[in-house]
């Protein structure tokens, strides 16, 4: 039931436990000029030599661990909590999401409603979708069961140390195996056992 602990940091709303004031940052921490740090809805935490790019725009309530690297043009929608060493790229958008240490994000990409755990590579461009074209809340596969969360919005989960090539797409409620190494361009439409997979393509001349 991991989308549990998604639902429970959704509903923290403008606050986050533990935290007095509605900004909070490390003196170590750089904060680019013209980054925008937006506390209006929630306070934003950011710890130890965590560099924020110039043009990132984060959005409380959000925690941010230490070393971490928030890139150009970057958006960090909280509620969110980033663990330490975890590094996002160039214009990639963060929504709903927990993200655990060491984390690596390409430019580009789009994480909304999900969890990513430690470890975890995704490469340029990798898509997280969210929400089911049929309007219909998102079902997850626990222990070959489909069971419906009632979340109109669910992202997926990507386990530890997994790695996602440029442009991989996953569906809503999806799973990634720990360890699994996906090749570009792939659309993760079901739930697969750690492994690594590629997209099989024919190539002809004329």
């Amino acid at each position: 039931m991991w989308w549990l602990e998604l639902q429970a940091l959704a509903k923290l709303g403008p606050a986050l436990p533990g935290l007095d004031t509605s900004l909070l940052v490390d003196p170590t921490a750089i904060i680019c000029e013209g980054a925008v740090l937006d506390a209006s809805r929630g306070p934003i935490m950011i710890g130890e030599r965590t560099k924020v790019c110039r043009g990132a725009c984060l959005q409380g309530p959000l925690e941010i661990g230490s070393d971490c690297l928030i890139g150009n043009l970057a958006i960090v929608r909280g509620p969110a909590r980033i663990g330490n060493g975890t590094r996002i790229g160039f214009a990639t958008e963060i929504k709903n999401a927990i993200i655990g240490e060491r984390v690596i994000i390409g430019p580009q990409c789009f994480v909304a409603d999900s969890t990513i755990e430690s470890e975890a590579y995704l490469g340029a461009q990798v898509r997280t979708s969210n929400h089911r074209l049929d309007k219909a809340t998102v079902k997850v596969m626990v222990d070959g069961v489909a069971v419906d969360t009632g979340l109109e919005k669910l992202g997926c989960l990507i386990g530890a140390r997994a790695a996602l090539g440029i442009q991989v797409i996953i569906l809503p409620g999806r799973v990634v195996a720990p360890g699994s190494i996906f090749a570009p361009r792939i659309t993760i439409e079901k739930n697969l056992p750690a492994g690594r997979y590629r997209a099989a393509q024919q190539i002809e001349a004329y």
